[in-house]
């Protein structure tokens, strides 16, 4: 059994309070009052006790991600079956388990060195959920959205990714640029359309974007008009995707990747066939 969902992710951001005052005050996310023990600011979106760790710094990118295995059963047999494939890594440390509230883990770098943690025992929090927006999150067995991450070469991070036990959804040609069209490939590894998507692409961040998914178009809404009262950014105005039928926007966040944040999205079932597309949205989603 390989992963479940992704649990939470890492980013190092140089204005957090910015960052948070844009995730709580626009998306709705719930900070944490208490910093992490390595001193990370921390965001929720449901009852687990952080889903997004802030670490102060200048890089302004995904530091690492994390996604959730079973119980330690699963993760020995995950680890032991990508040590036979040349996947080696280590198991992660007590400083390390202590900072995200888990019981164990092991980290692995991707093909393009981001550090992938493989953990189980999420931590719950001690209260439930509160939104200052009143924003309810698409979450549980779900995890924590989505990621899309710049890769270098995509037969080797979908290979690689594979054996962590994604599947491939479908593939999107997208014109990233004039005369620039690029392959993007969506993977699954819950019945959430996309867990991660690959980007194989010269964009200026490792991360491109992560997503966000509430239960109401009115939260989807009034969060795309509140961004813009606060100056936010929008990068994609709101529209409807062609593969998981998510009807979102894109904002820019402070540290100059994307938080995209939508409603609908479809599931994966048994029967699923992977299709290709050659545009990313039946609608909209009309770049600023």
């Amino acid at each position: 059994m390989g992963i479940q969902q992704l649990a939470y992710v890492g980013l190092g951001v140089s204005d957090v309070a910015a960052w948070c005052r844009t995730a709580t005050e626009v998306f709705g996310m719930e900070g944490v009052e208490a910093r992490s023990p390595d001193g990370a600011t921390r965001l929720r979106v449901d009852d687990t006790a952080w889903r997004v760790a802030l670490h102060p710094g200048g890089v302004d990118d995904v530091l690492y991600a994390g996604f959730a295995v079973a119980d330690p059963g699963a993760l020995k047999k995950l680890t032991d079956s990508l040590a036979k494939a040349g996947i080696t890594g280590q198991a992660m440390s007590a400083a390390d388990l202590a900072a995200r509230g888990v019981a164990g883990g092991y980290r692995v770098k991707d093909p393009d060195g981001l550090d992938i943690e493989l953990v189980h025992g999420l931590p719950a929090a001690r209260s439930a959920f509160h939104s200052p927006t009143a924003a309810a999150f698409v979450t549980g067995s779900q995890g924590l959205g989505h990621i899309v991450v710049r890769v270098a070469d995509a037969e080797r991070s979908l290979t690689f990714y594979q054996r962590l036990g994604f599947s491939i959804s479908d593939y999107i040609d997208f014109q990233l640029a004039p005369g620039m069209s690029v392959k993007l490939a969506f993977l699954h590894c819950n019945p959430r359309h996309h867990t991660l998507a690959l980007i194989p692409a010269p964009v200026p961040k490792r991360l491109n974007h992560l997503m966000l998914e509430v239960d109401s178009i009115d939260t989807v809404v009034k969060a795309y008009y509140q961004a813009q009262k606060q100056g936010v950014p929008i990068v994609r105005h709101l529209g409807r995707h062609t593969n998981d039928h998510m009807l979102s926007f894109y904002a820019q966040t402070p540290a100059g990747f994307d938080l995209e944040y939508g409603f609908g999205g479809r599931s994966i079932g048994k029967d699923w066939k992977v299709a290709h597309y050659d545009a990313i949205s039946f609608w909209g989603h009309e770049p600023q």
